[in-house]
């Protein structure tokens, strides 16, 4: 940069705006920096950085395989047990790593509330400029780094419970209805050194409380539902008592808040454990909470004739907070108030079922209520996807987990929801539950007053998994016209990846493996996973990576230290480690079960290439950071180990001529002789290694 362009970029970055800056505060920070600069220029090479989340990955990576950590994007508050949201950063002077502060430097961290608009409302009490220790990450976790590696970033933890809990309940209550349960902050980092702060960096991230999550669908089942059984039962003339188990609408909520339970059970795994459950819980969280916002908003302003299900203090902020001003605009009570009109519950008992307190009907009612009531939650969920924001990397995947926790729902809660099973025989009842339509054998062995009734139709457990498969279909078909989600395949969601078609298929280990893949036994049952690692030898990973053709220029001991940062990860049917179109800069190594390659072409999709144990793929977006090429998913399960491009940064400095012969290499395979054109690309390999950590 010449003199004349300096002084321009420096003219520019002064007369810039800065978002809660004054010119005053401004002048401040220029004055303090010309100081460092006068007293060492050492301190003005100095760098923080916070390193960023990146779906999929969570802060225990960085200690095993270091520069594929990732810090924490949120919290969960009023949890069962402690937890902790944690935050990587490093620190450097120039490229290279600093270890340990230097003389007179402190660290400090602030913490703040953000705004709608994303400026600082308060900062955190004990949180303005805090002095804070710097933690190897390690120490925080209880476990050491790997043999030979030591991870570069250092952690930052803060207990959600004890700092952001005693912001409950003041005036200033940032979790309750008005904040729709959760808020977002900012941590900035500072490095200040005899007064001066020398670097800084920020993140955002947000805190989501759990005591929010369900708390409005539990009002509409133990307020309203139990209210329109005894308006029921005084209609008909009857003064008998009957639970509320039996009203049309009770299945749908009993399923969904169980459904909701597992899919935070995921996230609670993902985020305190750090257990990989899913790759972005927050996108979810978010999507969970709109849609339960807007579903009950829009029943409540359906009902609110009848009985307001929101205090005083929650209608005037529904009403009149800006903050809510989206939510009014998307509910739909005419929607609702179709479903509502679906209540009526079977009083007459139908004869030869015994002591049954409804007529057998009445699960047909519910079938006809449970549709309704879905047909219209998921053109919330079309909402709720549009307020979360786009997810672009893994909506697929988040997809198939809902999916599958919703069918679980179904399985363990039918009998909570349909009350009427037990007083089928079991011939009846097997036939309700699992009956697929075109199955005369099984039609033709009941009786005829229950065949009347049902017909050949699909049963519960069937009929259910299909209709929801089909309207999660829909909802990602229209998310994807949009540009808010995105999916491999013919449909977002196969049969494939389905419990209840995969067990009626006789499929025993493809069931296995979607259970395990989201922490369960192997089987149809709800049982968890027995807790257990297993890591792969390093000789098994060096082995692998010995067969990769651009590591053929390493050495023994160079392939050795590469191993021992490699990531394993375990992927579940038709999960993807690769999505065509997305930038990457790590490799893939196959070691157990299938991979196929997907390229979109034309707007339409096909597979290229099955992928044996053992091959190797994204080697050229590995070095050069291009976007990838094709998607790469697995195809019933697969364990892969990856490898950041970053991870060859220690070994090209140790010895600077594994840059060029590995240039050369990949010159060779793209057939690139020209030296300009080798010369580009050993820039963008230079940059893949030294600038993607």
């Amino acid at each position: 940069m010449d003199q004349p362009r300096f002084i321009r970029e420096l003219q520019n970055l002064l007369s810039a705006d800065v978002e809660e800056l004054d010119q005053a505060e401004k002048f401040r920070l220029v004055r303090e920096r010309v100081d460092l600069f006068e007293r060492s220029r050492s301190l003005l090479d100095l760098r923080l950085s916070i390193v960023p989340f990146v779906r999929g990955r969570r802060p225990i990576d960085e200690i095993r395989s270091p520069g594929l950590g990732s810090s924490e994007a949120i919290g969960l508050l009023g949890g069962p047990k402690k937890e902790e949201i944690t935050f990587l950063y490093r620190l450097q002077r120039g490229p290279e790593p600093v270890a340990s502060l230097p003389a007179g430097a402190t660290l400090h961290a602030t913490v703040q509330l953000l705004g709608p608009q994303g400026r600082a409302v308060f900062t955190l009490p004990a949180w303005s400029s805090r002095e804070v220790q710097p933690t190897q990450l390690s120490s925080l976790t209880g476990t050491g780094p790997a043999a030979g590696t030591i991870p570069e970033a250092w952690a930052l933890s803060l207990d959600v419970n004890e700092e952001f809990g005693k912001l409950r309940g003041g005036p200033r209550d940032p979790f309750g209805f008005e904040s729709m349960f959760f808020e977002r902050f900012r941590l900035q980092l500072d490095l200040v050194i005899d007064g001066v702060r020398a670097a800084s960096d920020s993140f955002e991230f947000e805190i989501f409380d759990e005591r929010g999550f369900g708390s409005l669908y539990e009002r509409v089942a133990t307020k309203l539902l139990p209210r329109d059984v005894e308006r029921q039962l005084a209609a008909a003339g009857l003064k008998h008592g009957l639970s509320t188990t039996y009203h049309p609408w009770f299945p749908v909520l009993c399923i969904g808040v169980e459904k909701a339970n597992l899919y935070m059970k995921a996230i609670r795994g993902d985020v305190a454990a750090q257990k990989k459950m899913l790759t972005d819980p927050a996108w979810l969280l978010r999507v969970g909470i709109y849609l339960e916002l807007l579903t009950c908003l829009g029943i409540v302003e359906t009902v609110k004739h009848e009985i307001d299900l929101l205090t005083p203090v929650e209608r005037a902020i529904f009403e009149q907070s800006p903050r809510h001003a989206e939510l009014r605009r998307r509910i739909d009570p005419k929607a609702w108030a179709a479903v509502w009109e679906l209540r009526a519950m079977v009083l007459q008992r139908t004869p030869g079922m015994g002591e049954m307190p409804v007529g057998f009907p009445n699960l047909l009612r519910k079938r006809a209520a449970t549709l309704g009531f879905l047909h219209a939650h998921h053109e919330d969920l079309k909402h709720a996807i549009h307020l979360a924001g786009p997810n672009l990397a893994n909506a697929q995947e988040s997809w198939h987990r809902v999916f599958r926790d919703a069918e679980r729902a179904v399985l363990t809660m039918n009998e909570k929801a349909f009350p009427e099973l037990g007083f089928l025989h079991d011939k009846v009842r097997g036939f309700v539950l699992w009956h697929q339509q075109g199955n005369l054998l099984g039609f033709k062995l009941l009786p005829s007053a229950i065949t009347g009734l049902f017909g050949d139709q699909d049963g519960l457990f069937s009929s259910a998994a299909r209709q929801y498969r089909a309207s999660m279909n829909h909802v990602a078909d229209w998310a994807v016209e949009r540009g808010l989600m995105e999916y491999t395949g013919s449909e977002c969601i196969p049969t494939s990846v389905s419990l209840v078609e995969t067990y009626l298929a006789g499929n025993t280990k493809r069931l296995g493996r979607l259970q395990n893949r989201d922490g369960y036994e192997g089987t149809l049952e709800v049982c968890d996973l027995e807790e257990r690692e297993e890591r792969l030898p390093v000789e098994s990973i060096a082995s692998a990576l010995e067969r990769v053709g651009i590591f053929e220029v390493l050495t023994t001991d160079e392939v050795a230290a590469l191993a021992s940062s490699a990531r394993p990860i375990v992927l579940g049917p038709h999960e993807r480690i690769i999505v065509q179109g997305n930038k990457g800069s790590s490799l893939f190594i196959l070691q157990e079960g299938g991979l196929e390659v997907i390229a979109k072409q034309d707007g339409k999709e096909r597979v290229l290439a099955e992928i044996p144990p053992g091959a190797v793929v994204g080697e050229i977006a590995f070095l050069t950071g291009e976007p990838r090429t094709a998607t790469v998913r697995a195809t019933d399960s697969a364990t892969v180990l990856e490898i950041s491009a970053a991870h060859l940064k220690p070994l090209v400095e140790a010895r600077p001529a594994i840059l060029e012969q590995i240039t050369a290499l990949v010159a060779k395979r793209q057939s690139s002789d020209a030296s300009e054109a080798q010369a580009g690309l050993l820039k963008r390999v230079s940059s893949a290694i030294f600038g993607s950590a």
